[in-house]
C-alpha cells in the first residue's frame, strides 16, 4: 500500500478528527505512556501528515503505530466516531511496504504460511488440549460430519494456560447433547494476526482453507471461544453457516433448558473482550449466562460494555512490546480489584492469559477464569 492508497482509504476518516481529546482517557496506551503520539488523536494527526506529505515514514512512526491495541475504545468515546483502529491497520500495511515494521511481524507471517498457527508448532498438535479431558471418544471429537463446528483458535490450542477453555467448551457441548466436531490439525489460523501485522493480503489462503474444511463437515453452525476468530469470521469470511460466539450459544442453550447448573457461590466481575464486546456488539449474552448460574453474584466494573478497558493483549502488542502490554494489564487489574470480586471472568483466551500472567507474576489475590470454565464448573 502506498501514500495514494492510504489517502483514498483513510483521509476522510482522519479529517473528521477535531483533536478535542475526548479519546485520551479511553486509550490504555496513552494512559500508560502519556505522550501525544501514543494517543488516538496523535495517530490520526500522524496519518494525516503522512498523506499530505508533511511527514515521511520512519522508525518513530513504526513505534507508535505498532503500539496500538486496536481495542476501539477511542471510537466509542469519539463524537464523530473516527475509526482510528481501521486507520492504524492501514498505516501498518504502509509501514510494512516501506520496510518499517517489527521483525516479529515478518516471523509471524512466516509461521502462518508454513505451520498455519501463530506458535510455529506442528499444526497436528492443535488437539493437545484433549489430554485435559480424561476419557476420550474414539473420534477424539474430530468427526467427519456434524451439525456444529467448534473453531478452537491458535491461542487456546497451543498455550497451556488457555487450553482449559476448549476442554471446558467440549464438556458444555457434551452436557447439552450437541452434535459437534473440531477440525484438529485441519484447522488453520483464522488470519486475524496478519491484519495486526500489516499483512492482510496473506489471509486469503487461510480463509479459503478454513471455509472448505467447515463446508466438508456439513455443519450448520460454527462456534468460537476466541473473540478475534469470531470477529474475523463475521466480518471477513463469506459463509452461509451461522456464526456464534460461545456466550451466544450458551445463552441460547440456557433458554432452551439444555444446561443444568448446581449452585456456585462466588462474586465475579465481567471483563468485556474488545473483539467480542465493543468491536462485535456482544455484551448481554455473557451476562445472561453468569446470571443463570445459582450463587453467582455479578458486580460490574466501573468501565464496562462499550467503555471496558482492554487487558493489554490486543493488536499483537504482547509480541511487539511485552513490557507495555504488562503495564496495561496491571492498570486493568487495579480496576478489577476495586469491585471487591473474588474472580474476574472473561470470554477470551488472550484476556485470560494476559490478566492471569500478570496476577501470577505480581502475586495478586485474584482468580481469573474464562466464562466456559465457570459454566463447566457449575454443570450438574
Amino acid at each position: 500500500m502506498n501514500r495514494v492508497q492510504l489517502k483514498k482509504l483513510s483521509y476522510d476518516e482522519v479529517a473528521k478528527c477535531s483533536r478535542c481529546g475526548f479519546c485520551l482517557p479511553s486509550c490504555p496506551i496513552y494512559l500508560v505512556l502519556k505522550t501525544e503520539p501514543a494517543s488516538p488523536r496523535g495517530r490520526n494527526a500522524i496519518t494525516r501528515a503522512l498523506i499530505e506529505g508533511r511527514l515521511d515514514w520512519s522508525k518513530d512512526i513504526e513505534k507508535t503505530i505498532f503500539r496500538c491495541l486496536g481495542c476501539g475504545a477511542c471510537t466509542a468515546a469519539c463524537f464523530p466516531s473516527v475509526k482510528t483502529r481501521d486507520v492504524v491497520l492501514k498505516d501498518r500495511e504502509c509501514l510494512v511496504n516501506e520496510g518499517f515494521y517489527p521483525k516479529i511481524a515478518e516471523k509471524l507471517a512466516g509461521y502462518l504460511e508454513t505451520e498455519h498457527n501463530i506458535s510455529n508448532e506442528d499444526n497436528e498438535e492443535r488437539g493437545d488440549w484433549q489430554e485435559l479431558l480424561g476419557d476420550l471418544p474414539e473420534h477424539y471429537f474430530e468427526k467427519k460430519r456434524a451439525d456444529v463446528v467448534y473453531f478452537v483458535g491458535c491461542v487456546a490450542s497451543f498455550f497451556p494456560m488457555a487450553q482449559k477453555i476448549p476442554a471446558s467448551m467440549v464438556r458444555i457441548m457434551e452436557h447439552a447433547g450437541m452434535d459437534f466436531t473440531v477440525l484438529g490439525g485441519a484447522e488453520w489460523c483464522c488470519g486475524y494476526p496478519l491484519m495486526g501485522a500489516g499483512r492482510p493480503e496473506k489471509m486469503a489462503t487461510l480463509m479459503e482453507h478454513n471455509l472448505q474444511k467447515v463446508k466438508n463437515t456439513g455443519a450448520k453452525q460454527i462456534i468460537f471461544t476466541c473473540p478475534s476468530c469470531y470477529h474475523t469470521w463475521k466480518n471477513f469470511y463469506r459463509t452461509d453457516v451461522e456464526i456464534l460466539s460461545a456466550s451466544e450459544m450458551m445463552s441460547r442453550l440456557i433458554h432452551e433448558k439444555s444446561l443444568r447448573f448446581s449452585s456456585l457461590p462466588t462474586t465475579v466481575t465481567y471483563h468485556d473482550p474488545c473483539d467480542l464486546g465493543r468491536n462485535s456488539g456482544v455484551f448481554e449474552p455473557p451476562r445472561e449466562v453468569l446470571k443463570a448460574i445459582p450463587g453467582v453474584q455479578l458486580v460490574e466494573l466501573p468501565n464496562n460494555r462499550e467503555t471496558c478497558t482492554c487487558c493489554g493483549g490486543g493488536g499483537n502488542l504482547e509480541m511487539v512490546d511485552p513490557e507495555l502490554s504488562g503495564q496495561v494489564a496491571q492498570m486493568k487489574i487495579d480496576e478489577i480489584l476495586t469491585t471487591g470480586a473474588d474472580t474476574v471472568v472473561s470470554s477470551c483466551q488472550q484476556c485470560l492469559r494476559t490478566i492471569a500472567s500478570r496476577v501470577r507474576r505480581k502475586k495478586i489475590s485474584l482468580k481469573v477464569k474464562d466464562l466456559t470454565e465457570l459454566v463447566a464448573e457449575a454443570l450438574c
